[in-house]
C-alpha cells in the first residue's frame, strides 16, 4: 500500500504539477548526505518520516457482519492512519529550489482529496475510502528540523509537510453461534421532516467519485395496508453538493436514484414538523460560512453531562434550567466554544460554522 501511494504522489506531481520526468527527478530515498551528493539534476524529494494513527477518526464498539446466518462475524470498526511527507527541493540555484517548492504547494493544495484516476495499484482497487490530505500544517511540521538534517549529515533545508489519511480495516472474528431467531425486532429507517435537507451520499451511499449535481430522486409514498399503489408522488433534483428536500406529508416512501450508473433505493420516514417549543431553554441551528445548515455537528453543554447531534437542518436544542452555560460545538476536528445566558423565556443564540461572528445585537 505505501508503495502505491508513493506512485500515487509521483503520478499527481507529474500529471497536475506539470513536472517533466525528463528534467526533473521525483525521488522517495532518504535525503541524507550520501544520497544529496548523487544528484545530477533538479530534483523533488517526498520523502516518508512519519506513520501515526489519526484516533479523532477511531470508532467505538463492533460491526456485526451477516447478521442472522451461521457465518455472521464481528468486526471491529476500521482504523485510520496519517503518512507525513517531508518534501524538499534539490537544486544548484536556490531560485530554482523556490520555484519547484511553491509548484508542489500549488499541487497539492489543489487536491485535498485525491483523485481516482491518479490513485495506483491497491488505493484504486481495495481501498473503501476517499483519500484525504493536507498540505503546509502546523501538527505536521517537524519538532526539531535542525535535528532531523544533522541525524541526517546534511544542509537543512526548507520543505513541505504532506498528510495523507487512509484507513484500514481490521480483521472479523467469527460469532461460533447459530443465528437467533426473534420476533418484534424494529428497523430504524432514516427521518426527515418535510422540506428537511436529505444528502445522496449519505443516504444512499454513493461510491466516491460519483457526480451529485443534477442527481434527480424519485420519491413514491408506501401504501398503507389496503391502500392500492400510487404513482411516484414527488420527484427533485440534487443541488451541486447533492442535497435535496421532499414537501411531502408525513409518511414511509421509498426514495430512488441512479448513481455511478446503479440504479439506488432507500426507504426513508417523513416526520410530522415538530411543534414549537414553550419551554426555557437554548435551541438554535448550525450553519456553515455560506449559512447552509450543518448536520451531524457534537454540541454539549460543559460541566452538565448534556449533549447532542444537529439533525438534517442543522438544529438542536436543550431544555436547561435559566443561568449561565458554555456551549462546544465540534465537528471534523474543529471545536469553538459560546457562554449563552438562558433566561425565563426560551433563548436563541446566532451561530455559523467556521467562527463567522454573530450578527450584531445576539448573544
Amino acid at each position: 500500500m505505501l508503495h502505491d501511494l508513493d506512485e500515487t504522489i509521483r503520478r499527481l506531481l507529474i500529471d497536475a504539477g506539470g513536472f517533466d520526468p525528463a528534467t526533473v527527478d521525483i525521488s522517495f530515498d532518504i535525503p541524507n548526505r550520501e544520497w544529496s551528493a548523487g544528484i545530477t539534476r533538479p530534483t523533488l524529494n517526498c520523502y516518508l518520516f512519519d506513520i501515526h494513527e489519526r484516533r479523532a477518526l477511531r470508532e467505538e464498539g463492533w460491526r456485526t457482519e451477516g447478521r442472522g446466518t451461521r457465518e455472521s462475524a464481528r468486526r471491529p470498526p476500521p482504523l485510520f492512519f496519517e503518512m507525513t511527507y517531508l518534501i524538499t527541493a534539490w537544486t544548484a540555484q536556490v531560485e530554482d529550489e523556490h520555484q519547484l517548492l511553491w509548484r508542489a504547494l500549488a499541487t497539492l493544495m489543489d487536491h485535498p482529496v485525491l483523485p481516482e484516476e491518479y490513485l495506483q495499484g491497491e488505493l484504486r482497487t481495495s481501498h473503501e475510502w476517499p483519500v484525504h490530505t493536507t498540505v503546509a500544517q502546523l501538527e505536521g511540521v517537524l519538532k526539531s528540523p535542525g535535528e532531523f538534517w544533522t541525524a541526517l549529515e546534511n544542509q537543512l533545508k526548507p520543505s513541505l509537510s504532506y498528510v495523507v489519511t487512509l484507513g484500514r480495516s481490521r480483521r472479523a472474528e467469527p460469532t461460533n453461534a447459530p443465528p437467533v431467531l426473534a420476533g418484534g425486532l424494529r428497523l430504524r429507517l432514516p427521518e426527515a421532516r418535510p422540506g428537511g435537507a436529505l444528502h445522496l451520499r449519505e443516504l444512499f451511499q454513493a461510491p466516491p467519485g460519483a457526480p451529485l449535481a443534477g442527481v434527480l430522486v424519485e420519491a413514491r409514498r408506501v401504501p398503507d395496508q389496503g391502500e392500492p399503489a400510487q404513482a411516484p408522488d414527488a420527484t427533485v433534483t440534487a443541488d451541486a453538493e447533492g442535497r435535496f428536500a421532499l414537501a411531502l406529508p408525513p409518511g414511509r416512501y421509498v426514495l430512488q436514484a441512479r448513481l455511478g450508473g446503479e440504479l439506488r433505493r432507500r426507504t426513508v420516514m417523513i416526520r410530522p414538523p415538530q411543534p414549537p417549543r414553550t419551554r426555557g431553554g437554548v435551541q438554535d441551528v448550525v450553519r456553515d460560512q455560506d449559512g447552509r445548515p450543518l448536520a451531524g455537528v457534537l454540541v454539549e453543554v460543559e460541566g452538565l453531562w448534556l449533549r447532542t447531534v444537529t439533525d438534517l437542518d442543522g438544529r438542536y436544542a436543550f431544555d436547561v434550567p435559566p443561568g449561565r452555560y458554555i456551549l462546544r460545538f465540534q465537528l471534523d476536528g474543529w471545536t469553538q466554544r459560546r457562554e449563552v445566558t438562558v433566561r425565563g423565556d426560551a433563548y436563541t443564540l446566532r451561530l455559523t460554522y467556521g467562527g463567522v461572528p454573530a450578527e450584531e445585537g445576539e448573544g
